[in-house]
């Protein structure tokens, strides 16, 4: 893994450890009506789908247990259809996928 992907994947651990703390403990319902925390994580669920447009094919296929595909087809359907977002999806995305994902980058990194 070359030292730009390393700093990418440094970000979106970030990105990714900023969406879960910004939901905390917080419900589904609470999550839904609070439109601030519905921006931010869409916000940086959106950069993480942005930096994982420039990770190198070289790491994508060395750490191919992240969905690369899967993170970036996220990333457009929030900047393409912001108003339109599965709110349950975001949710199971900030509370069952971002965990997991910081797992495979901490194994990577």
């Amino acid at each position: 893994m070359n030292d730009k992907d390393k700093i990418i994947l440094q970000k979106i651990t970030k990105y990714s450890q900023d969406a879960i703390s910004y939901v905390g403990d917080m419900a589904y319902d609470t999550f839904i009506a609070d439109s601030k925390t519905l921006s931010a994580t869409a916000f940086v669920i959106g950069q993480i789908g942005e930096l994982a447009k420039t990770v190198s094919e070289e790491t994508q296929t060395m750490v191919s247990s992240i969905n690369w595909r899967g993170i970036r087809g996220l990333r457009n359907r929030i900047v393409h259809d912001y108003e339109n977002i599965d709110l349950k999806m975001l949710w199971d995305v900030i509370k069952i996928d971002l965990p997991e994902l910081l797992v495979q980058i901490s194994k990577a990194l």
